[in-house]
């Protein structure tokens, strides 16, 4: 009969527990986001700590039937992650939306690759802008919540690359525009956004503010540390 079997994990989140542990929070293919303690990690010379770092990829055996699991195994799965600078900021951010946004226990296999993707496309250098909507995107789309890119919500016309159009959260282009709508956006930054192709400046400002406003919708009032934290990064 063989034991236990290792999978594959990424730490999202860690913290100091007692003197030698730590309490983590997982993202795993198989369970989605899981809490565990890794007791004794920080203790003796060949410490585990160092493993269990964000952007890591790793293989581990969790333990217990609680909500909370004890890390009982874990190893390494390849090299971590080599994000620097503003893209280590844009790890940071995806670890908090993950955080804020998925509920313990619920599997998304397909979000787990989206998101050893994401920070491979970081790491070699893609555009941070780019990676990040195409994470919000997939993000939104396993959580049940895509959005509507190529034709309108109202009418069900094909989106045209040259009218302005307003969008409305929870429904989606609208073929109107109005002086006071928030969310005013190009036909070309929405097929850009359904198409996955490459942003120019414009349309990258307009996919922003229409990513960051459909997200604060779901987040509710509290405000992401990880943005905090960048705009001091390049205040300093």
């Amino acid at each position: 009969m063989s034991g236990p079997q290792l999978s594959s994990a990424c730490v999202i989140h860690r913290r100091d527990y007692r003197n030698t542990s730590l309490l983590l929070e997982l993202f795993t293919p198989e369970e989605g986001r899981v809490p565990a303690i890794a007791k004794g990690v920080k203790s003796g010379r060949a410490s585990r700590a160092a493993l269990l770092q964000p952007f890591m990829p790793l293989q581990v055996i969790l333990q217990g039937r609680g909500e909370i699991k004890q890390l009982f195994q874990v190893e390494a799965d390849g090299r971590p992650y080599p994000l620097t600078g503003e893209r280590l900021y844009c790890g940071f951010y995806l670890n908090e939306l993950l955080m804020r946004l998925l509920e313990r226990h619920d599997p998304y296999p397909r979000l787990y690759l989206h998101y050893l993707d994401t920070l491979e496309r970081l790491a070699v250098g893609d555009s941070p802008a780019q990676c990040l909507r195409h994470f919000e995107l997939d993000l939104l789309q396993e959580l049940g919540y895509g959005l509507l890119l190529d034709h309108t919500a109202d009418s069900g016309e094909p989106i045209a690359l040259d009218r302005y159009y307003d969008y409305e959260l929870e429904q989606g282009p609208i073929d109107r525009v109005s002086g006071s709508s928030e969310l005013r956006i190009r036909g070309r930054t929405l097929l850009c956004l359904h198409n996955r192709d490459a942003l120019d400046a414009q349309c990258a400002d307009e996919a922003k503010r229409l990513l960051r406003r459909i997200l604060a919708h779901y987040l509710g009032d509290k405000p992401l540390k990880s943005r905090e934290l960048f705009q001091g990064h390049r205040q300093s």
